[in-house]
């Protein structure tokens, strides 16, 4: 019955929107549906190369999401965004620590993905896998840039897949003060509340702020999945779960109710002072400590969660001299983990475990922007980053007092000859990098454009690293555009992957003395994994209105971290940790080679019908690509936590006052990151089935400032699945799920008002 509904509103979608992707632009006036689509694309970007150019001129693969867009489609957060993106794949409620994670052409994630605003970092300074959710805002946004690829030889580490820079509205000329305004509310309890204000102090100054909050119950999953095992409670109610190693009555109480709220906020405030700019970014999110885990061997209650939230200054000043564009800035950043963050589940045996992380970076960034001639245009800079490191701890007995010394407990370790348990250890690290980076844009002709580029780091922690870029931007005619690329990156090792240890500790003669069985420990010799990319792309207009572009790539990743036998690797521990003999001691090490591929073809049309006006969209994406292992001999491993084939169709619809935008995504089968059987020289990995997923947003606006709207996500309510960490088909029984089980259809309606 689904499918047959899915193909129905397939067609109907494709009839409607009568083709189809790629970016269009944003001017929010009623003039804007009086352009072509042409005119609608020549916006600039900033992100591609650091420098103001056209799209079609960047070296790279862009996509602009718009103001105008960003409305007509009802996003309140960039995993909205995300979603309706080619080549990209966010999997939810799938870890309590990422809550989702991004896979980007085949490269899993968002560790490897650099999320600005206004080209300063908001994403963790030392590389820590955050959500993406209400964390990181677009309700001020003027544009939100989406580059793809490789790009650490401007940006340096971590920019591996790419690059999301969320430009920030400023206000308009003739303005002294800008006001947008969003609240709403929908089903299971979900508030989401936006402002946005900015105020012109003078021809020289402004000041802009900005804030969301967000609060959602979430659906009760023991009643949506009332006949699914993996949700049902009746054990919260007995206190006793029914777990993999049977049953097991946790000291701690326990709700007798099915509870996963989940929470975020974020607060932008920015100062412009002639060429001066100081900004203030500072966002939080909070999730339940048990995704990933079934109701049998996790417990879900409120009091269980991991909160993290990141905060960032930054001052800049921008200088121009003659031909030359002097920036200079200066930032801070900070990553924290609530201390009272916590985890139920086997691993603690039930009980609460807690955990703590820290960090903080200070950076300094000259970049020199110098226009020799119409040709030629050269950017050159240098940065330097200091950063101060309490990497995440295993699993402690009580939260970390942050106001005096960082200091608990193993988790499980409080016995009668050890009240206070196990002194945890905590690892302090410092560590500094240095780089400097060097790129020339140089046009040949009218038609063909070269950009020439590589950055050089020095990091304390794991040495140089180099990283050459080339592009080619060949403008056969008017119509058509093509670029060939290549770009080379590094994804910094975290100092929570270099640093992670996780396992418990038993005694068996009331703390005199301790043993474990198994303990992941740290590996600070923990090397970056480099990545070198090749693409090539084509964009053709068939008419002033219709767009078609081709993009295919090919990635090999170096150095992927797996776990290992320290006995056998890094030999740090000989079977010891800490005074207590462990049975197997396992490491992150690098090891291994992976190879990506795959393309993306996308249409885009504008066009009318009457007074109605559409844009439309359209995308098929592909990716594939195997991993080889030392020890596997010859054999290669599928790629986790893609789903080879996805499509995606929508439209924009206007019609005066009204507006409708209804987008479809079509999932192929996933593979997850557990083997199925060997065939020939591959190791296949279990699949589990694509879906269909419809989401739907509608608006009204009255007069020039009022506008109702509501937002159905999962419109065709169906109970899907996503791709989570470990899960394995054939284990039986399981303390996770066989595909992590999604929300069901959700309906939310505002109020949004400006001036």
């Amino acid at each position: 019955m689904i499918k047959k509904i899915t193909y129905e509103m397939l067609v109907c979608m494709v009839i409607v929107t009568l083709t189809f992707h790629k970016c269009y632009s944003q001017d929010d006036t009623s003039k804007i549906d009086d352009l072509s689509l042409k005119e609608l694309l020549n916006v600039n970007v900033s992100t591609a190369s650091k420098t103001l150019q056209q799209l079609d001129q960047a070296p790279a693969t862009v996509i602009v999401i718009t103001r105008e867009q960003i409305k007509l489609r009802g996003y309140q957060s960039l995993h909205d965004l995300i979603i309706d993106l080619p080549d990209m794949k966010l999997d939810d409620k799938i870890d309590p620590g990422t809550g989702n994670s991004l896979t980007v052409r085949g490269t899993q994630g968002q560790q490897n993905l650099i999320i600005l605003l206004d080209g300063v970092k908001i994403s963790s300074p030392t590389n820590e896998a955050l959500p993406i959710m209400e964390n990181y805002p677009v309700n001020l946004a003027e544009q939100v840039e989406i580059v793809y690829g490789p790009a650490s030889a401007l940006y340096g580490a971590d920019a591996v897949t790419g690059i999301i820079n969320i430009i920030s509205r400023k206000i308009v000329s003739g303005k002294d003060v800008a006001a947008d305004a969003t609240t709403m509310a929908g089903m299971y309890g979900y508030t989401n509340n936006t402002l946005y204000l900015a105020k012109k102090i003078n021809d020289d100054a402004n000041f802009v702020i900005s804030g969301q909050y967000y609060y959602d119950t979430q659906p009760d999953y023991s009643k949506v999945y009332r006949n699914d095992p993996f949700y049902n409670i009746s054990s919260y109610k007995t206190g006793t779960l029914n777990t993999i190693y049977g049953p097991i009555t946790p000291g701690a109480p326990i709700t007798p109710q099915y509870q996963a709220p989940t929470s975020a906020y974020n607060v932008y405030a920015a100062l412009h002072i002639d060429d001066f700019t100081f900004s203030f970014f500072t966002n939080y999110t909070k999730l339940p400590g048990s995704y990933g885990g079934n109701t049998n061997n996790a417990i879900y209650n409120k009091d269980v969660f991991i909160g993290q939230g990141v905060t960032t200054g930054n001052a800049a000043y921008k200088k121009t001299l003659n031909k030359i564009v002097a920036t200079t800035s200066l930032a801070v950043s900070e990553y924290n983990v609530n201390p009272q963050s916590n985890y139920r589940n086997l691993n603690s045996r039930l009980e609460p475990a807690y955990i703590y992380a820290a960090s903080s970076t200070i950076s300094a960034e000259e970049q020199l922007d110098y226009k020799v001639s119409k040709k030629l245009d050269i950017t050159a800079g240098a940065s330097y980053e200091k950063y101060y490191v309490i990497p995440i701890s295993a699993y402690l007995d009580d939260p970390v007092n942050v106001n005096g010394s960082i200091e608990s407990s193993y988790a499980g370790t409080e016995s009668y000859y050890r009240p206070d348990g196990l002194p945890a250890q905590f690892y302090n690290i410092q560590y500094s990098n240095f780089g400097t980076y060097l790129q020339s844009q140089y046009a040949l002709t009218h038609k063909i454009n070269f950009t020439l580029g590589a950055r050089f780091d020095n990091n304390s922690r794991y040495g140089n690293s180099f990283n050459p870029r080339l592009g080619l931007v060949y403008k056969a005619s008017p119509q058509t555009t093509i670029k060939a690329l290549y770009g080379s990156a590094f994804l910094s090792p975290s100092p929570s992957d270099a640093y992670a240890q996780y396992g418990s500790f038993e005694t068996h003669d009331s703390g005199k003395t301790y043993y474990t069985s198994f303990l992941h420990l740290p590996n600070p010799g923990l090397q970056p994994i480099r990545s070198n990319s090749f693409e090539l792309s084509i964009h053709q207009y068939l008419t002033n209105n219709f767009t078609v572009a081709v993009d295919g790539y090919y990635t090999i990743s170096t150095g992927m971290v797996t776990t290992d036998d320290d006995n056998g690797s890094t030999n740090l521990y000989h079977n010891m940790f800490d005074g207590v003999p462990v049975g197997y001691i396992e490491v992150n090490v690098n090891e291994g080679r992976e190879q990506t591929f795959g393309g993306n073809i996308s249409f885009n049309l504008k066009h009318s019908i009457g007074n109605l006006f559409l844009s439309s969209y359209a995308s098929l994406s592909y990716v594939n690509g195997v991993t080889d292992e030392p020890g596997n001999g010859n054999l290669k491993t599928q790629l986790d936590f893609i789903s080879p084939f996805m499509f995606r169709i929508g439209t924009d619809v206007k019609a005066g006052k009204f507006t409708f935008s209804p987008r479809l995504l079509l999932m192929g089968r996933q593979n997850l990151s557990s083997t199925k059987d060997t065939v020939g020289k591959l190791i296949r990995e279990q699949t589990i089935p694509g879906y269909a997923l419809l989401n739907l947003s509608m608006r009204y606006t009255f007069g020039k400032r009022v506008s109702i709207f509501v937002n159905i996500t999962n419109a065709l309510n169906q109970h899907y699945l996503n791709v989570g960490y470990n899960m394995d088909l054939n284990k039986k029984p399981t303390e996770l799920f066989y595909g992590q089980p999604e929300d069901p259809i959700r309906i939310m309606g505002g109020i949004n008002v400006t001036f």
